[in-house]
């Protein structure tokens, strides 16, 4: 409102704007946010692709880690790589096992020589077995000692806090000793698929072991989760003797959203001492 001074009449009185004012008025204001909008909309754009690459590089780096944690968990010369399948047999415990008697003659040493034996002590920290959990020993990843092919393994009695460690013979004892003494107790396989029609990475777990890598693990039981959505693609792959002692697993994966993506290569180093 704005206040008009009549001075013939000796006194004051409002007027309201004019229809033509505010329709000027409205025009300028109209002009005015048309030029924000015009040297705004690319900062706003801007700034939600930045936030749509750091979600997607934020998701990308949070599912390679967590692969990267499992695998290098994994039970020596247990990665095996197929197309889009990426399978390992992770490790719950391990420790080493007695060979000989002790000074006095007793304790209960691993005989190989003997397909009736079925324990030995456990030289260091005590051991915790689920029930299913395996007991494997110098997994060579080869035929005669291959814990796929159920050679280098053995079912084992469960137990919390085990200084002894009962096993299965299966009719025949551990094809061969580790030169460290050790043992490994395992649960079954995991597998992680890189499933390009769902956009995903689906990792499989608690299926019963196969000889040779199954393109659907999940016919064999256990469960699935997916690891991380929008995957426009990914590769793995796994090189078991770059040096001496381990092998290398190489995962490649693509994120894509909203026409933003962002790719990520990751090295992974997996141990292969049995």
């Amino acid at each position: 409102m704005r206040r008009v001074i009549d001075l013939t009449g000796g006194y004051a009185r409002q007027r309201a704007f004019t229809l033509v004012e505010m329709i000027v008025s409205l025009v300028i204001a109209g002009v005015l946010l048309a030029m924000i909008g015009l040297f705004g909309r690319d900062q706003i754009n801007a700034y939600l692709d930045v936030g749509n690459r750091a979600d997607l590089a934020d998701a990308a780096d949070t599912a390679v880690r967590r692969m990267a944690r499992d695998l290098q968990s994994a039970l020596p010369n247990s990665v095996r790589q197929s197309g889009n399948f990426l399978e390992f047999v992770p490790i719950r415990d391990a420790g080493r096992y007695r060979t000989d008697v002790n000074g006095t003659g007793g304790g209960n040493p691993l005989d190989f020589g003997s397909n009736t034996d079925d324990s030995f002590d456990v030289l260091g920290p005590p051991v915790t077995i689920r029930t299913g959990d395996q007991l494997v020993i110098y997994n060579l990843g080869q035929p005669g000692s291959d814990v796929y092919a159920g050679s280098s393994r053995r079912a084992a009695t469960a137990g919390s806090g085990l200084s002894t460690v009962a096993f299965v013979t299966g009719g025949a004892q551990f094809p061969l000793a580790s030169p460290q003494n050790r043992f490994q107790i395992v649960d079954t396989p995991v597998t992680y698929e890189c499933d390009l029609v769902r956009g995903a990475i689906i990792r499989h777990s608690g299926y019963g072991f196969q000889s040779a890598i199954a393109s659907v693990p999940w016919s064999y039981g256990g469960t699935s989760a997916v690891l991380v959505n929008n995957v426009s693609a990914c590769t793995f792959s796994y090189s078991p003797a770059v040096l001496q002692r381990s092998g290398l697993v190489v995962v490649r994966l693509t994120l894509t959203r909203n026409g933003e993506s962002v790719e990520l290569l990751h090295q992974v180093d997996v141990l292969n001492t049995p």
